[in-house]
C-alpha cells in the first residue's frame, strides 16, 4: 500500500536576473517525489492574479493534483529575486503573499486525515495565518520531516522550537546549524556531539546535517553516518538541499533502503540538480547509476 505523503508551504516564482522559473522548498520536495511516483499532494496558496494562473497550469501541465492549493484574492502569488555567485544562489523573498496566508479548509479533511509523511519546511511559519494552519495539521501527521530553512529574518526561536520538538527527523545544512548551535546555546567539541545534542534536546528520530560538498553526517539515535558527495561542477545550487532530502525520502522511508545507499544515491541527486539551472531538472537515474558506478 501507497504512502500518504503531503508537503506543506511555499510554491513561488525563483525570478534569476534572465528567466523565472517555479519553485519553493516544499513544492521542490513534492515534485522530486512525485517523479518517484509517490503519491503526494502539497499543501499551498497562489493569489488569484497572472503569476498564481501559471503556477495551476504548471501542476495541471505535469499531472499534480491542485485540490489543496488555495487561491488566495487578497495577496499576490509568491516570488523570490535570485542571484548566482559562482553558483551560490542569494535570495530575496517577497513577505505578505498568498502562502503566508494557507488556510484550513474543513471541507477538505478527508484529504489529510491520515497522513503518513508530513514534509514542511520553516519559511511558510513567518505569518501567524499559516503557522496556525501547519500546526493543525500535525494533528494529522504521523512522521514529521522538518527541512529548516532560515532566511533573512523570517524565524523566531519560539516557532523553530515548536517546530523542532515537532519533528520527528530534522534535515539541516551547514549555514542553519550554525544558527540553531548559537540561538539555543549548544556547545560541544565537533559537529558530531553537536548533532546528537539537537537530536536529543528535541527528542527526534533522525537527524541529517547537509554541508554541500563536504563531509555530511545523519544520525539515527544509535550510529554516526558519515557521507560526502560526489564534487561535480555545479553552476546553480538552488533546490539541492531538497532534491537531496526528496530522494533520501523515497529511498529510507518508502523503499525501506539502507542507509549508507540511501544516502548516497540523494547526495546523488543533489549533486546533480547543480549541474543544472532551476531547483526542480530532470534527472534520470541513469545519470544516478553513473554518477555513482553503479
Amino acid at each position: 500500500m501507497s504512502k500518504n505523503i503531503i508537503c506543506f508551504g511555499e510554491v513561488l516564482w525563483d525570478k534569476y536576473p534572465d528567466k523565472i522559473q517555479i519553485g519553493g522548498a516544499p513544492f521542490n520536495v513534492f515534485s522530486r517525489l512525485h517523479s518517484f511516483r509517490n503519491n503526494v499532494k502539497l499543501i499551498s496558496a497562489v493569489g488569484n492574479d497572472s503569476l498564481g494562473l501559471d503556477i495551476l497550469k504548471y501542476f495541471k501541465k505535469n499531472n499534480f493534483e491542485t485540490d489543496l492549493i488555495y487561491q488566495d484574492k487578497g495577496h499576490k502569488t509568491g516570488c523570490v529575486n535570485i542571484n548566482l555567485d559562482s553558483g551560490e544562489p542569494s535570495y530575496e523573498i517577497v513577505s505578505n503573499v498568498a502562502w503566508d496566508f494557507i488556510p484550513f479548509e474543513n471541507k477538505k479533511i478527508d484529504c489529510i486525515k491520515s497522513i503518513d509523511f508530513l514534509v514542511f519546511g520553516s519559511l511558510a511559519s513567518r505569518k501567524n495565518k499559516s503557522f496556525q494552519t501547519l500546526k493543525k495539521i500535525f494533528n494529522y501527521s504521523k512522521f514529521k520531516i522538518l527541512d529548516l530553512n532560515l532566511r533573512q529574518n523570517f524565524f523566531t526561536k519560539e516557532k523553530l522550537e515548536l517546530l523542532l520538538i515537532a519533528s520527528d527527523f530534522l534535515k539541516i545544512n551547514m549555514n542553519e546549524f550554525k544558527i540553531i548551535i548559537k540561538l539555543f546555546d549548544f556547545s560541544g567539541s565537533n559537529n558530531e556531539d553537536l548533532l546528537k545534542k539537537i537530536y536529543n534536546k528535541f527528542k527526534m528520530k533522525y537527524v541529517c546535517l547537509t554541508n554541500g560538498s563536504f563531509k555530511s553526517y545523519f544520525f539515527d539515535g544509535n550510529s554516526i553516518y558519515q557521507f560526502k558527495p560526489v564534487k561535480l561542477n555545479s553552476i546553480d545550487n538552488v533546490g539541492a538541499g531538497d532534491n537531496f532530502l526528496a530522494s533520501f525520502i523515497n529511498e529510507f522511508f518508502i523503499k525501506n533502503n539502507k542507509t549508507e545507499n540511501s544516502l548516497k544515491i540523494a547526495s546523488a541527486y543533489g549533486a546533480l540538480t547543480t549541474t543544472k539551472i532551476g531547483a526542480n531538472p530532470i534527472i534520470k537515474f541513469d545519470e544516478v547509476k553513473k554518477l555513482l558506478k553503479i
